[in-house]
């Protein structure tokens, strides 16, 4: 099965770099609406304007890559590991294994972005009075707007753009919650979204004037966007304040191990649910107390030389974690991983309990 995001375009430093196919979506509305101007400032007719506005698209993805991998290079320089680069529709974004365990390192990863593309302006500053040729200026000064535009709106502070890392690092520095910093950072972004439609729509409205219905429309795609970013970040900063409050202890049920061809998996004394072990000793499978007395109380009930393996629900996926697992701890082995059982082992590995995954996850989120 092929979970490629697009096409490849190159692989640096180890990890892949995709161009999704929803850029070419962006790409051929910079056309449309760079065209005009191209006719405009540089006297060319089409087809000409149209290829000039192409290669403006272009300068644009460059800029995108840039600054993906400005957050790439600094994000492997501190130690965190990144799964691929992607440049579509609304830009393009890093993904990474795991979260910036620190402010620190998180701030620095965020900022890289916007800086880069503030280095490419002025670049193109310095480049621009040796320039020659109504073409080449037009596509400098396109490209000093385009980068100063994106370092400057990407630092707004707010989630999910660079600037409301910055917001949630500096809270979570100063708080050492970073819950806190998400929460903050996530209403901060709720606030930015509304503030992309105040300045593109109710503004010019205010000032008598009547807004374009391109800039209506890209005004509700952009905060909507925002909004969805931004609402993401407080639910999860909810969860994570949640999984604070959340200890494995309080939601572990009593459970033994026995190798999968044991006899002795009738229900014990004390109780408890009975977890199988393969020849490796890895847990496969589990026999739920309930369903051992039902099977021990049915009218055929098995013979005293049935294997657990015999009677045992099979567990496709199990995660064994330490018992006293708590915290971001549980969050993050929820998602990680696709178990629906948690096997709890004390400090010598012996299997002390079982928690239901989805049990957990409600307590989390506050839904099933």
């Amino acid at each position: 099965m092929n979970n490629r995001p697009g096409l490849q375009l190159a692989r640096v430093a180890g990890f892949p770099v995709y161009l999704a196919p929803s850029w070419f979506v962006i790409a051929a509305l910079v056309v449309v609406l760079f065209a005009p101007q191209v006719e405009v400032s540089a006297g060319l007719r089409p087809p000409q304007t149209y290829l000039v506005a192409a290669a403006y698209a272009l300068l644009l993805l460059a800029s995108v890559l840039v600054h993906e991998l400005a957050h790439a290079f600094t994000a492997r320089a501190v130690g965190l590991p990144v799964e691929q680069v992607v440049a579509d529709l609304w830009g393009g974004h890093t993904q990474f294994s795991q979260e910036a365990p620190d402010p620190g390192r998180s701030a620095l990863v965020a900022v890289a972005g916007p800086l880069s593309n503030a280095v490419l302006a002025g670049i193109g500053v310095l480049v621009l009075p040796g320039t020659d040729g109504e073409v080449t200026r037009l596509l400098v000064v396109a490209g000093i707007y385009a980068n100063a535009f994106v370092a400057a709106f990407n630092l707004a502070p707010g989630l999910p753009l660079d600037g409301g890392r910055l917001v949630e690092a500096a809270v979570w520095a100063v708080s050492r919650r970073r819950w806190a910093g998400t929460l903050v950072a996530g209403w901060c972004g709720r606030v930015v979204a509304a503030g992309v439609v105040l300045w593109l729509v109710l503004l010019p409205l205010l000032d008598n004037r009547r807004p374009t219905a391109f800039g209506v429309v890209w005004a509700v795609l952009v905060a909507g966007l925002l909004w969805r970013g931004a609402s993401g970040a407080v639910e999860l900063g909810q969860v994570l304040r949640s999984a604070q409050r959340l200890d494995l202890g309080s939601y572990l049920e009593p459970a033994r191990a026995l190798p999968l061809a044991s006899t002795g998996w009738r229900p014990a004394p004390s109780g408890g649910h009975v977890v199988a072990l393969d020849e490796h000793g890895r847990p496969v499978g589990i026999l739920r107390m309930q369903d051992a007395m039902r099977h021990v109380g049915g009218q055929q009930a098995p013979g005293p030389q049935t294997p657990l393996s015999a009677v045992m629900t099979v567990l496709p996926s199990v995660v064994v974690v330490p018992a006293d697992l708590s915290g971001e701890g549980v969050l993050r082995t929820l998602a990680t991983n696709g178990a629906h059982v948690l096997v709890a082992v004390d400090p010598t590995g012996h299997v002390v309990g079982v928690a239901d995954a989805q049990r957990l996850a409600h307590a989390l989120t506050g839904r099933p």
